[in-house]
């Protein structure tokens, strides 16, 4: 009797946390869209400059749509996979009083795994949630600008590197929420021209990004 007991005691034990942990599963999709703001540096390129005191500057603000897919594992933690289509980044040549020419340009597609933590429902409507993960960035459409053509080829490659959100979830009723985040992109890129085949020039490109988004709960 004492070892049915204690196999019974010791079943509970393992399961139960199962039990817990798979209370109430599901999964949430969004897709939105949202602001990119970069905090990154230009790269010497070794560009044609129209004067001496000319200065390389990365315009790397932009706007993209996001889509997001969770899996909520409890009532507490999901694992999310979210990603932007792709955005563009600018390398212009500054000329002062505001005016500058574009150098090169790149498009980047960061996408976003992360474990988050869904805090409790607050007046019934509002969850903030926040997580941290990793990010992976890639770089697609390299281009240079009439006059630039000793550059070519030109070439980028993004990396991969921590990442953090946090954000919060409204309830609008029937499993659908609107959503509101802002989440951190550890990264940088690497690049090389023809101009200078034998060097990789590696600078930073963390990003903040702004979202808004329309969610399903399934």
């Amino acid at each position: 009797m004492r070892i049915r007991s204690t196999l019974f005691l010791a079943t509970a034990l393992v399961f139960a946390p199962l039990a817990a942990f798979a209370a109430t599963p599901g999964f949430t999709a969004t897709g939105g869209i949202a602001a990119l703001y970069g905090n990154g540096t230009a790269p010497d390129l070794g560009a044609v400059m129209p004067s001496a005191t000319s200065q390389l500057k990365i315009d790397d603000n932009d706007v993209a749509f996001t889509a997001s897919f969770a899996w909520n594992i409890n009532d507490a933690w999901a694992l999310e996979a979210w990603m932007t289509w792709p955005s563009q980044r600018n390398i212009n040549i500054d000329l002062g009083n505001d005016q500058h020419v574009l150098a090169a340009s790149y498009d980047v597609r960061p996408v976003m795994l992360s474990m988050q933590y869904q805090f409790p429902k607050m007046a019934q409507r509002y969850r903030p949630f926040a997580g941290v993960g990793w990010q992976w960035t890639r770089t697609s459409n390299e281009a240079v600008a009439p006059g630039q053509e000793q550059l070519l080829p030109f070439q980028v490659h993004g990396d991969d590197g921590l990442a953090a959100v946090a954000g919060v979830d409204i309830d609008v009723g029937n499993n659908w929420i609107v959503r509101g985040d802002v989440r951190f992109l550890d990264s940088s890129v690497a690049t090389t021209t023809g101009n200078r085949p034998d060097v990789t020039m590696k600078n930073s490109a963390n990003t903040m990004v702004y979202g808004a988004s329309v969610g399903y709960r399934f």
